[in-house]
């Protein structure tokens, strides 16, 4: 994996600040619990402003990331802004 992620739980409720790094970049996010049965995350890739070109590729180490730990994510488009 090119890129390191890590999460701090609960900062406020079911919010969690989820931070992403490739070594010389650190992007970080709100991530939120989503209400299911199976632990999800609601994430907003544009909240991190990651690059364009980069975009697909962290989308995908992060999914990879999520389900090595126990959890599933859902990928949303925007939160109304």
């Amino acid at each position: 994996m090119k890129y390191t992620f890590s999460i701090k739980r609960n900062i406020h409720m079911y919010n969690h600040l989820l931070t992403v790094s490739d070594g010389q970049m650190r992007y970080e996010a709100i991530v939120e619990s989503a209400p299911l049965e199976r632990e999800t995350m609601f994430i907003w890739l544009e909240d991190f402003g990651f690059p364009a070109a980069e975009l697909g590729a962290i989308k995908e180490e992060m999914a990879a990331w999520f389900l090595s730990q126990g959890i599933a994510c859902i990928f949303n488009a925007g939160k109304g802004r």
